[in-house]
C-alpha cells in the first residue's frame, strides 16, 4: 500500500534539515527532561505546536489520545506520530530514534552513578523536587491545550469524568478512551440528526 506523501506532511518537503531537526528536538527533550514520559508532553506539545509549528493544538489532541491508546511509551507513540506526519516512515523512525538513543545512553550513565550516590540526601531530594514541578508542568500544558482545543462544555465534561474515573475510581486509562470514544460518537450522530 503507497503513502501519499502530500498528506503525510503537509506542505512541507522532506530534507535533511527537517530529519535532523526532528531527531535533534525529541532528543533534546528525552535528554533534559526529569520525570519520564508525563513530564515530557508539555514540552512536546510546545515544541510541536509553537515553536517548530509541526502539527496543529487539534492534531495535537489526536496524536495524545493515539499516543495513549497504543501500547509503549507515549512519548515513543507521539515522537513515531509526529515524525510520521511529517516525513513519512523515515520521519517515524528518526523521532523514535530521537527519544530512545539519548535516553537509553543516559540511563545507562546514571545507572553507574546510582550505586557511588548511595543515600545521599541531596541528590535524591533534588529528584523529589523536579517530579513534583513536573506534575504542574503538566497540568498547566493541559489546562491551556485544553482551553484551545475543547469548544463545549460537554467536552470539557468529558474530560473531567475521564478524569475522576482514573483518579478516584482506578479505571484503565484504555477503558476511560474507549468510553469517551465511544461517547464522542454518540454526540456527533445526535449533531447531525439534529442539523
Amino acid at each position: 500500500m503507497s503513502e501519499n506523501p502530500s498528506a503525510m506532511r503537509g506542505t512541507r518537503p522532506v530534507s535533511a534539515k527537517l530529519l535532523a531537526d526532528l531527531f535533534f528536538s525529541f532528543a533534546r527533550i528525552s535528554l533534559f527532561t526529569v520525570g519520564g514520559g508525563p513530564a515530557m508532553i508539555p514540552l512536546v506539545i510546545d515544541m510541536a505546536t509553537a515553536r517548530r509549528d509541526w502539527i496543529s493544538k487539534e492534531e495535537m489532541m489526536d496524536c495524545l489520545t493515539i499516543s495513549q491508546s497504543l501500547p509503549g511509551g507515549i512519548i515513543i507513540n507521539m515522537a513515531a506520530y509526529i515524525g510520521r506526519r511529517l516525513c513519512g516512515t523515515i520521519g517515524m523512525l528518526v523521532a523514535a530514534f530521537g527519544v530512545v538513543i539519548p535516553t537509553a545512553a543516559l540511563a545507562v550513565v546514571v545507572g553507574l552513578l546510582l550505586g557511588s550516590l548511595g543515600d545521599n540526601v541531596y541528590a535524591f531530594g533534588a529528584v523529589h523536587g523536579a517530579k513534583a514541578a513536573a506534575v504542574g508542568l503538566v497540568l498547566a500544558t493541559f489546562i491551556k491545550l485544553g482551553a484551545s482545543v475543547f469548544k463545549s462544555r460537554i467536552l470539557w465534561a468529558v474530560a473531567a469524568l475521564a478524569m475522576a474515573a482514573i483518579v478516584v475510581f482506578h479505571i484503565s486509562a484504555i477503558w476511560v478512551i474507549l468510553a469517551g470514544g465511544v461517547l464522542g460518537a454518540i454526540l456527533a450522530l445526535k449533531r447531525r440528526k439534529e442539523s
